[in-house]
C-alpha cells in the first residue's frame, strides 16, 4: 500500500517527507490532539503544525544561528509542542535528541535544549515548555533559560531551508553513546507503522514519545498514515471509561500504548 505522507525521496529531511504532501492534500485536517488530565484539549491542523515547525526552525537558524547537523535536545515528553519542536528541527537540519554528552560532535556549547518546565541543561541556549493547553509562558525561569512560547511566537510562519539538502542518510536522531539513525530508516519505520494504522486512520495514543521509537510509532505514524494521532495521558490514575469516550469522540481507528475496548492495539 501506497500512503500519500510517505513519498519517495525525502531531500534529507523527514519533514519535507511527511508534511509536505500533506499540505497539498488538505491543510484543514486535524494531525495532532493532545489531552491533559484535567481535560485540556489542543488541536493542530496541518497548516498549524508546518507553521508551528517553521518558527521553530526560524528560531534556530535565524535567531541562534545554529548550523545544519547541530544537536538539539528535545525533553518536552507528549505535549501538543513537542511536534512541531521535532518537525521544527528536522526541517532545519537538525538532529535531535534526548541525552545529553559533551565528549559527542555538536557539545552542548553548539546546541540547544528544550525542556519541560522546572527542569534544566547544560545546553547554550535552553527553552522552557509550559504543560499548558493554550501554550501559556512557563513561569519559574532561571536567569539562563527561556520561554518556549515567547521565543517562537514571533518568528515566520514559512521556512526555507538554507544551503544543499542533507542526504536520506544523515542523523535524524542521535542515541545514547554516539549512535545515530538516519533520515531514511526514520521514514521506514514510520511508512511501516503507518501500514499497521491504515490510510487515514486517528491513532488514539497512550505511548510515551521517546526518541525514536516512541514518536516514530505515533506522531510519525500518523503523519506518514495521511491520519492523525491522539495522544492521551497513560497510567493508574486514568480512568478508562474517560478514555473510552476520547477515543469515541476522537472516531479512533486503533490505539498504542492504552486498551480500548472495541479498537486494535497496534503495539
Amino acid at each position: 500500500m501506497t500512503h500519500p505522507g510517505t513519498p519517495p525521496g525525502s531531500a534529507g529531511s523527514v519533514t519535507v517527507a511527511l508534511l509536505g504532501p500533506l499540505l497539498a492534500l488538505d491543510p484543514h485536517r486535524p494531525r495532532v490532539t493532545s489531552y491533559t488530565l484535567a481535560g485540556g484539549r489542543t488541536e493542530l491542523s496541518t497548516a498549524s503544525l508546518a507553521n508551528w515547525a517553521a518558527k521553530v526552525a526560524g528560531l534556530l537558524v535565524d535567531e541562534l544561528g545554529l548550523p545544519v547537523g547541530a544537536r538539539v535536545v528535545v525533553r518536552t515528553g507528549e505535549r501538543w509542542q513537542t511536534a512541531p519542536i521535532l518537525l521544527g528541527a528536522w526541517w532545519a537540519g537538525m538532529t535531535v535528541t534526548e541525552y545529553e554528552d559533551p565528549d559527542l560532535d555538536g557539545g552542548p556549547e553548539e546546541s540547544v535544549a528544550f525542556l519541560r518546565a522546572g527542569e534544566d541543561s547544560g545546553c547554550d541556549e535552553v527553552f522552557l515548555v509550559s504543560d499548558d493547553p493554550l501554550g501559556e509562558p512557563a513561569t519559574g525561569l532561571e536567569a539562563h533559560q527561556r520561554d518556549f512560547t515567547t521565543a517562537v511566537l514571533p518568528q515566520a510562519d514559512h521556512f526555507v531551508p538554507r544551503g544543499l539538502p542533507r542526504g536520506d542518510d544523515a542523523p535524524a536522531v542521535l542515541l545514547a553513546g554516539g549512535g545515530s539513525v538516519g533520515v531514511r530508516e526514520i521514514l521506514e519505520r514510520a511508512g511501516a507503522a503507518a501500514e499497521r494504522l491504515g490510510v487515514g486512520g486517528r491513532l488514539l495514543s497512550g505511548t510515551p514519545w521517546t526518541l525514536p521509537d516512541g514518536v516514530v510509532d505515533t506522531l510519525l505514524a500518523a503523519l506518514a498514515a495521511d491520519g492523525s494521532v491522539i495522544q492521551v495521558p497513560a497510567g493508574p490514575e486514568v480512568e478508562a471509561d474517560w478514555t473510552a469516550r476520547i477515543a469515541t469522540g476522537e472516531k479512533a481507528a486503533a490505539t498504542t500504548g492504552i486498551d480500548v475496548a472495541g479498537l486494535p492495539r497496534l503495539d
